[in-house]
């Protein structure tokens, strides 16, 4: 009788044990989260500024980057794109301006499962070091004091003043005693060269087809007939 009691008694103990169990639903992130701000030289963020969100697609013919969605930087540079799937996504900001001069940034950011992303890019940091050296036809001898404008291809007319040149020039400056000059221009863009004299406003040439990569430094000559 007595053993009895003492099964019944532990048989009540675990039925009452078991009502105080609770269930405990644990819900796993299958996402991470995505900031990206925008700066320039001195740190301050870039208003307004249009940064694509690209992702990138691998087909056995080709790989493709698919506009998921597209959204301007607020008044401190930041975009929030939320929360993503897990990738490596291809962000472009067109034309992200710093000193009036535009830059094209396009760089891959990885998002990873339950973290938080924010990236910070300096704008500037998308140049290169493009380096002319200007001679002269007659007897190869480098040209001091040349005039060289640096002209986005896409506003340059090869038919405008030097004035009306210089007005939508990225960059502007002479050769030194050396017949050289050095510009830290954007990166991937398309620029066009005139030279002219400082004295008169006479136009030499021009070559309308020079760009950069990313942190790279091109060398270019070019020759003038002296007058």
């Amino acid at each position: 009788m007595k053993s009895k009691l003492t099964l019944f008694i532990l048989l009540v103990a675990v039925f009452i044990s078991c009502k105080k169990t609770t269930n405990v639903d644990v819900k796993l992130s299958t996402s991470g989260k995505l900031t990206y701000k925008l700066t320039d030289d001195a740190g301050k963020g870039l208003a307004n500024v249009k940064v694509s969100l690209f992702d990138r697609t691998d087909t056995y013919y080709a790989n493709y980057n698919i506009l998921l969605e597209t959204r301007l930087t607020d008044p401190n540079g930041l975009v929030d794109f939320g929360n993503l799937n897990p990738s490596n996504y291809l962000l472009v900001a067109d034309s992200a301006k710093v000193n009036n001069v535009a830059y094209m940034v396009q760089e891959y950011v990885q998002v990873i499962t339950g973290a938080d992303k924010a990236k910070e890019t300096k704008v500037t940091d998308f140049s290169g070091t493009f380096a002319l050296a200007v001679r002269s036809y007659n007897n190869n001898q480098p040209l001091k004091n040349i005039g060289v404008i640096m002209i986005p291809s896409n506003k340059f007319n090869y038919a405008a003043t030097t004035a009306a040149n210089l007005k939508v020039a990225d960059f502007s400056g002479v050769t030194n005693d050396a017949g050289l000059i050095t510009f830290r221009i954007p990166s991937n863009k398309q620029y066009a060269i005139y030279l002219y004299n400082t004295v008169t406003n006479a136009s030499y040439n021009y070559n309308n087809s020079v760009s950069v990569q990313k942190d790279a430094t091109v060398n270019y000559s070019m020759n003038i007939y002296q007058l």
